[in-house]
């Protein structure tokens, strides 16, 4: 019974070694298909959330850019605020994502707080879509990156190289939605995408006792360090800075940039709208005047002396005045005499009595 007991007692190390390999095994077998369920879902896409909220200000941003060309506004202004759209989008004196001045590492674009090093994001839209959007090879979160299918990954090295850049930022535009081209955006439009990125951005104190705001990356952990790659304190992520009694997003550059230059371009945009108005009001008021005065002018028949006053037509129209006469002699008849004439003639008939009696009482004196 002893030696049994002594034969057994490997046997069962070995069946209880076999059971826990099997059920580590199944135990992985099921995490691994529940991590395939969840990205077939959709619920496992890296900074899904963060690549919305960022592609609505790149929407603002063309939205912008395309309100320039509207006409009345002068080739010197449309020159000076489609350079504030560039720097919004690539940063200071960049016109393009191959012009922008990428560092040798990526946290020194993206961020960190580590070591005494400090770095911070927030210079230009577009860097900090691509330190969301672009992995990083054999580091990177496994699936997709802020939108379904983006499995790209470039090696670490290539980081300051603008190529693999642009391969990303033409992505990342088809990607996001251009919105009504044309209609320059609003005040309230603006204000309502900030408040989506404040409730996104992460609190946290960094070492040296100043705040700053992490965007993106791990949701359980808060990364100090945005390499891209994903451990407990490193991730796919930006950091922002906080100022001093203001919102979570007051320290981030290109945003207080686009603010300003929408409300800029929303004042342009309602002066003008007043110009027209006051356009149209004052030909409106021209056309109206014309019209009064042409009813109210008299005609030229109405203008003419009235007949038989003898008084002169005051234009000076003495062809109207004839013409008018002649009318009137070929309606009675008969032509009418100057006022001279007729007094002439009145007279030679009231004294023809008096010469009539004057020649029957001369006759008879004489003979």
């Amino acid at each position: 019974m002893v030696f049994f007991r002594c034969l057994c007692s490997p046997l069962r190390k070995v069946i209880e070694g076999m059971l826990m390999k099997m059920w580590k095994e199944s135990l992985g077998l099921i995490v691994g298909v529940s991590l395939a369920l969840a990205t077939t879902a959709g619920g496992t896409i890296v900074n899904e959330e963060e690549f919305k909220t960022l592609c609505g200000f790149v929407s603002l941003t063309q939205r912008i850019n395309s309100s320039l060309q509207l006409k009345g506004k002068s080739a010197v202004n449309v020159a000076s605020l489609q350079k504030k759209v560039n720097d919004i989008l690539f940063g200071a004196n960049a016109e393009n994502v191959n012009e922008i001045g990428w560092k040798r590492y990526r946290e020194m674009d993206c961020g960190q707080d580590s070591g005494g090093r400090v770095s911070l994001a927030g210079e230009a839209l577009v860097k900090d879509l691509i330190c969301l959007c672009e992995g990083r090879d054999g580091t990177s979160p496994p699936g997709d990156l802020c939108y379904t299918g983006n499995k790209e990954r470039y090696i670490s090295q290539t980081w300051r190289s603008s190529s693999n850049h642009k391969n990303t930022w033409s992505e990342l535009q088809n990607k996001c939605e251009s919105g009504r081209i044309g209609v320059p955006p609003t005040r309230t439009e603006f204000q309502d995408k900030r408040k989506r990125l404040e409730t996104g951005i992460k609190k946290r104190k960094g070492s040296s006792g100043r705040r700053y705001y992490t965007y993106g990356g791990n949701e359980v952990s808060e990364p100090n360090v945005c390499d891209g790659q994903e451990t407990q304190t490193n991730g796919i992520c930006v950091m922002y800075p906080k100022r001093p009694n203001q919102d979570s997003t007051r320290g981030i550059k290109w945003l207080s940039e686009l603010e300003d230059l929408v409300e800029r371009v929303e004042e342009m945009s309602k002066n003008a709208i007043t110009d027209a108005d006051t356009a149209a009001t004052t030909t409106t008021s021209t056309e109206t005047d014309t019209n009064t005065n042409t009813r109210t002018k008299r005609s030229p028949r109405e203008n003419s002396p009235t007949k038989g006053s003898g008084e002169p037509q005051k234009n000076g129209n003495t062809n109207t005045q004839t013409t008018t006469s002649a009318t009137a002699t070929e309606t009675t008849g008969t032509t009418t005499r100057p006022p001279e004439e007729q007094r002439s003639f009145a007279e030679i008939n009231s004294r023809s009595p008096w010469i009539f009696l004057f020649l029957l009482l001369y006759k008879p004196f004489h003979h």
